[in-house]
């Protein structure tokens, strides 16, 4: 069920970094071409993923452990 977790707040994360990058990198002057975008979304996906598996694994490590 982790894993499940994980994968969707990294889906709608991802969705919402596109978004926010489309609207934020104009306004701070920051020009991306529709494919760096898209690159610069996919290493914050692979990085959002590991880092909301690992938090999620580490808590549930901690409960087995004190529970």
């Amino acid at each position: 069920m982790q894993i499940l977790e994980a994968s969707a707040q990294v889906f709608f994360g991802t969705i919402l970094i596109f978004v926010s990058n489309l609207i934020f990198f104009p306004l701070l002057g920051i020009e991306a071409t529709t494919g760096a975008n898209i690159a610069i979304v996919a290493i914050n996906t692979v990085i959002a993923f590991a880092k909301s598996y690992g938090v999620r694994f580490l808590f549930k490590k901690i409960e087995t452990n004190h529970g």
